[in-house]
């Protein structure tokens, strides 16, 4: 019984490692790049329904927030969502163009 356990523990490390090489090497068959493209493919697809919900979270947070009555607890909280929203850029290699500030005279 000992050696039936030893025997399947030695096949799914050696599975574990045959996927570990799958996912991280380069010179590999069509059968291995198909293996590669399916697991990252549901990798790809779970990181990106994760971003969409963080960023209906702050979106809805920042409706909840502008439906508030006092204008001190809107101002601290635009602020707050403000610094949510630099950080979701930020993880996600977001770039927001900022055009300089100009100002003009009026006489």
């Amino acid at each position: 019984m000992e050696l039936i356990f030893i025997g399947i523990l030695l096949i799914v490390i050696v599975a574990i490692f045959l996927l570990a090489m799958i996912i991280k090497g380069t010179g590999l068959t069509k059968t291995e790049e198909h293996i590669k493209s399916l697991i990252n493919s549901a990798r790809d697809v779970e990181e990106v329904e994760d971003k969409y919900t963080e960023a209906y979270e702050i979106v809805m947070e920042f409706g909840d927030l502008l439906a508030a009555e006092k204008n001190l607890e809107q101002y601290y909280g635009v602020k707050d969502i403000y610094d949510r929203v630099e950080e979701f850029r930020a993880e996600n290699n977001q770039a927001v163009e900022q055009k300089p500030a100009t100002l003009k005279v009026v006489k």
